[in-house]
Formats: structure tokens, C-alpha cells, sequence
């Protein structure tokens, strides 16, 4: 059952990521929506600043972005001169971020390639200086699979950034709904994401056991218990992520956790309080940063972890 599930899991985000949705991935990162550009670009932004501390005190030569989405870090990584491989699930966003790559900088060192994250890699052991993941550890049935075959290819001493969007940020804590929904994340252990609706709070969460058989009753189904509810077409549960939660895991997998951070801290995920989200963000980053409140970096609205393999 655990490997159909997988198989399943694997089948169903192949297909999401192979439509017309990497449209949107393409210019995201520029002109989609200035909440996203905003969001990606400050968690870009840590991912960088992290990848060039390390090479002031190591030499890095090979990289391995693992979901390297529309290739928006692969070519900046390129352009630090490093040899930049990549696994990515999606046929479409190998070709769209191959492109960009080589458009952009075509002397660059690009190895872009197919495959899920959490299979064996095509690398042989301690092959590589630094391995990056960001955002796309949320749709893999298992994390840990991945986690353990990045210590298999990471040279001992080698550097491993996680980053991934917090499910208890600020920005999930500021209407009733947000609230309720993290709540419920948090006091039932909830392993996938909810949507921020009532529906999807009572029916597919672990309270789903009294409350499912009503999913299609009228009162169910009313504007208020639908609201925030995004019915897709694909069966994905997408893995309820935190800083505790990978924090877990890399240490389960062998890795030293050097150092946390939290990117972009936003008071509300709507696009109309764009304006007060910046002001917002750099005040809290001020705050975030003194040490006598440190947790405060956990609100951010993503995650960064450096980590490092452990050396023999």
C-alpha cells in the first residue's frame, strides 16, 4: 500500500507540473503577482547571500538544485561559475529553464535533467559541494527518502540549503479562518495542508472521522464553509511544512543544522496590503534579528535551513 501510495503521489505531481501551470513558474519570479515576486525573491535572495558566504571560506565547484522550477537560481548559480546540475519532475520546466539558462549566460556549466527528488539520483557518492532544495519538498510522499540520497551524493563537509514555505508564519495567523486552519495543523498533528476553508478543516483533517459522511450535505457545502477552498483536479497531498518538521528530519538523515532563517515576514497573504506587507517586513526583520527573540524568525513567511553533512 505504501509503495502504491507513492507511485500515486509521484504520477499525479508529474502531471500538475507538466501543463500549462509552468506558464506562471516562467515569469513569477518578475511579473505575476508583486506578493509573489516579493515572497520568491526574498527567499532567492537568503539562498544566494547563504551559497556566497560559503564560497568566501570552500571551494564549491559542482551544485545540484533539486526542483529547480522555471531555472530562476539554477542561472544564478551559473553565473557564480559553478557546475550547476538539477533534477526536476517536470518535462516542460526542464525544457523552460534550460532555455533560460543558456539564453542568459551561454557559457555557463548547465546539467539540467528529469527524475523525482526522492529516487535514487544518477550521481555516484560524494559527488557534490552543495546541494539546494527550495519549494518543492512539500510534494513528495516521503521527505526523508530525499533527505537520505542528498547525503548520499553531498561530499562529507558539503552544504545542504533547505528553504520552504512555513506553515506558521505570520501570514497564516492574521483572519479567523488562518487561524483556525493553523490551529488545527498544529493540535492534530496534521501531516498534509489544509485548505483555509471550514470544509476542508472538518472533512480533511483527522476530524474527517465524524465529519466526512456530511461533505456533501447542503450546510457543508453553503459560501461560508467553502470559502478558501481550492478543489483540484489532481490528487496531491501537499506535506504540511515547518521548521521543526525539517529541522526533524535533517538530523534524523545525518545533517548538522548550522544556522536558521525566516524570509519575508507578511502581514497578510492578500495582495491589497502589499504596501504594508513591506513596511511590515522590514520592521519585523529589525526584530527578527536581535537575539533576545530569536524564535521570531519562525514567523517568517519561508523557512531557509543551512545544513552540513556530517564529515567521517
Amino acid at each position: 500500500m505504501f509503495d502504491n501510495n507513492a507511485k500515486e503521489q509521484k504520477k499525479e505531481v508529474s502531471e500538475w507540473w507538466n501543463t500549462d501551470v509552468i506558464k506562471k513558474w516562467d515569469i513569477i519570479y518578475d511579473e505575476y503577482s508583486v506578493h509573489d515576486i516579493e515572497y520568491l525573491k526574498n527567499r532567492q535572495n537568503i539562498i544566494l547571500k547563504l551559497v556566497d558566504e560559503l564560497r568566501k571560506n570552500k571551494k564549491i565547484i559542482k551544485v545540484l538544485e533539486l526542483g529547480y522550477g522555471g531555472g530562476q537560481t539554477a542561472l544564478e548559480l551559473g553565473k557564480r561559475k559553478f557546475e550547476v546540475h538539477g533534477i526536476d519532475i517536470s518535462q516542460n520546466l526542464c525544457e523552460l529553464a534550460t532555455k533560460r539558462c543558456r539564453t542568459n549566460f551561454p557559457n555557463g556549466d548547465f546539467n539540467l535533467t528529469v527524475g523525482s527528488i526522492e529516487e535514487n539520483y544518477n550521481y555516484n557518492d560524494n559527488y557534490f559541494d552543495l546541494v539546494i532544495v527550495c519549494g518543492a519538498l512539500q510534494y513528495l510522499f516521503d521527505i526523508s527518502k530525499c533527505m537520505k540520497e542528498v547525503n548520499r551524493v553531498l561530499k562529507p563537509g558539503g552544504h545542504f540549503i533547505v528553504a520552504q514555505r512555513n506553515h506558521y508564519s505570520l501570514s497564516n495567523m492574521t483572519t479567523f479562518r488562518d487561524i483556525v486552519r493553523t490551529f488545527a495543523h498544529f493540535i492534530l498533528r496534521e501531516k498534509h495542508e489544509l485548505h483555509p476553508s471550514y470544509k476542508s478543516i472538518l472533512v480533511e483533517s483527522k476530524l474527517g472521522v465524524i465529519f466526512k459522511r456530511y461533505k456533501d450535505s447542503k450546510l457543508m457545502n453553503t459560501n461560508c464553509m467553502l470559502k478558501g477552498y481550492d478543489e483540484w483536479k489532481y490528487k496531491i497531498d501537499k506535506k504540511k511544512v515547518s521548521s521543526t518538521l525539517l529541522s526533524r528530519l535533517l538530523k534524523k538523515n545525518k545533517f548538522i543544522i548550522l544556522k536558521k532563517l525566516g524570509s519575508y515576514y507578511c502581514f497578510s497573504e492578500k495582495i491589497k496590503y502589499y504596501n504594508a506587507n513591506i513596511k511590515f517586513d522590514r520592521f519585523f526583520k529589525k526584530l527578527a534579528d536581535l537575539k533576545f527573540v530569536p524564535f521570531l524568525k519562525y514567523l517568517g513567511r519561508s523557512v531557509v535551513i543551512l545544513s552540513e553533512k556530517k564529515a567521517f
